[in-house]
Formats: structure tokens, C-alpha cells, sequence
């Protein structure tokens, strides 16, 4: 019994040794990743200041002993917006600063003067000369230019613009060219000054005023036959109703289609007649 009381009591002692070894491993490790932890959140703090140090810009701290002209360039730089309105207003209150800036004033005040005098005159003289280029024959058409038209202001409360003489709206069609044109006829216009017109704009000497039509108040497509009293009459018709005289360079079918079988009108009809 003593022997085997021996045994266990040196195997109890062995067994004691052990746990107490690998407490004292467990409590080693445990120690060592206590301070691990520290140190990384040691370096994780020194890592957030460094970074909050670079965000934050550089502030450069002025000597205190300063001239008085670097003083009060540091005071103009570091000014709040709320100081600038009061030295422009401590400007102002110095009287030749003011008499300074009323000169100025008065200065741009003569040039803008000067330049719109000039600007009315220019528009005067070019007033002047639209009018005097007028054109002085009314029985000759005149083109309507159905764009806007500027507008020009009279600089003169005096100048009294000339009243254009009434007129009647022209449309022409050129059949066989599929051309169209506006302009303007006074009432007394004739027909040899009106014909020359078209061949000049159409490019076609072969208008005749004796097949040229109009378009009578019943629908009827009618020739001139070359006479100044048809002419006048259906312009003053034509200016009474205020409406538009509707008038076309025929081919040889379009004669026909109106009623006339005259071979010396249809003749007149052809290109090179």
C-alpha cells in the first residue's frame, strides 16, 4: 500500500506540474496578444493624426514683430467681406478721393454724350440718303420685299417722313419658266415701262403686252392687248376692292384654255417671238 500510495502521489505531483505548465503557456499567449493589440491600436491613432495633419492646411505664423506696412497688408489680406464695404466707405468720405471719382463720372458722361450725338448724326445722314434714292418714277413697278424691315427712329422731332404713294400688289407668274414674281404698280402705270420690267427679270424678251393676261374679278383670264386704258382701269378695280392683281405670261395652251384662237397671239406665245 505504501508503494502504490507512493506512485499515486508522484503521479498526482507529475499531473500538477503539467497543468500548472500550460496555465502558465495560456496566460504567456494571452499576455502577448494583449500587447499586439495595443501596439495596433497604437499605430492605428498615429495613422488617423497623420492623416488629419495632411488634410488641415499649413498654418504659417507671422513674426510678431512686424513693419507697419506688412501689418497692414496682413490686415487687408485677412479681412472678413463685412470690412470691405466699410473702407469703401471711409474712401469715399475723403473729399478728394470724391472729387476724384465725380470727375471720373462726369468724364464718362461726356463720352457717352459724344458718342450717341455722333450715332444720331450717322443716323441722320444715312435717313437722308434713303430718302433722296428714292425711286421718282411711280408708273414703273417697284419690288415688295416681303422680309422684315428694319426700323430706324427719327433723332429729329421735325423730319416728316414722306407718304408713299398707293399702290397695287403685282403678282406675275412666269408659266413656262414656273417663276413668280411680287412688286408694286401705281394706278397710272402703263404698259411699255411694265413689259421692259418682266423682260429684265425674267430674263425673256419674248414677254408681249399683248398676250401678258390678268385675272378679271369674274375668274377670267383676259389679255391686255397691249392698252394702257385696260391696264389703268383694272389696277383702279383693284385698288378699290384692296386686294392683289393676280397676272401670268401664258403659254400657247393657256390662250386656248381662256378663249383665244388667234394665231398672231398664239405666236407671241413661243420662246424667240
Amino acid at each position: 500500500m505504501d508503494r502504490a500510495s507512493e506512485a499515486a502521489a508522484h503521479d498526482l505531483a507529475e499531473v500538477r506540474k503539467l497543468i500548472e505548465g500550460m496555465n502558465a503557456l495560456v496566460n504567456s499567449q494571452a499576455m502577448q496578444q494583449q500587447q499586439q493589440q495595443q501596439q495596433q491600436q497604437q499605430q492605428q491613432q498615429q495613422e488617423q493624426q497623420q492623416q488629419q495633419q495632411q488634410q488641415q492646411p499649413p498654418s504659417h505664423s507671422l513674426p510678431e514683430s512686424r513693419s507697419p506696412s506688412q501689418a497692414a497688408y496682413s490686415q487687408v489680406n485677412t479681412s472678413s467681406p463685412s470690412s470691405l464695404p466699410r473702407q469703401s466707405e471711409s474712401l469715399t468720405q475723403d473729399p478728394n478721393t470724391a472729387a476724384f471719382v465725380a470727375a471720373a463720372v462726369a468724364a464718362a458722361a461726356g463720352n457717352t454724350q459724344t458718342s450717341a450725338n455722333a450715332h444720331d448724326a450717322q443716323l441722320y445722314a444715312n435717313s437722308n440718303n434713303h430718302h433722296n434714292n428714292e425711286y421718282s418714277n411711280s408708273a414703273l413697278p417697284r419690288p415688295v420685299n416681303h422680309t422684315a424691315a428694319a426700323v430706324t427712329e427719327s433723332t429729329s422731332p421735325n423730319t416728316v417722313e414722306p407718304t408713299p404713294a398707293p399702290g397695287i400688289i403685282i403678282e406675275v407668274n412666269h408659266l413656262l419658266f414656273n417663276r413668280t414674281l411680287y412688286f408694286q404698280l401705281a394706278p397710272d402705270a402703263t404698259i411699255e415701262p411694265l413689259i421692259t420690267w418682266l423682260r429684265v427679270s425674267f430674263n425673256d424678251n419674248s414677254i408681249s403686252g399683248m398676250v401678258l393676261q390678268y385675272k378679271g374679278f369674274d375668274g377670267l383670264w383676259k389679255c391686255l392687248l397691249n392698252r394702257d386704258d385696260s391696264l389703268k382701269r383694272i389696277l383702279r378695280q383693284t385698288m378699290k376692292s384692296s386686294s392683289m392683281l393676280q397676272m401670268r405670261v401664258p403659254r400657247e395652251q393657256d390662250l386656248l384654255s381662256s378663249g383665244y384662237t388667234d394665231r398672231r397671239l398664239l405666236a407671241l406665245t413661243k420662246p424667240g417671238a
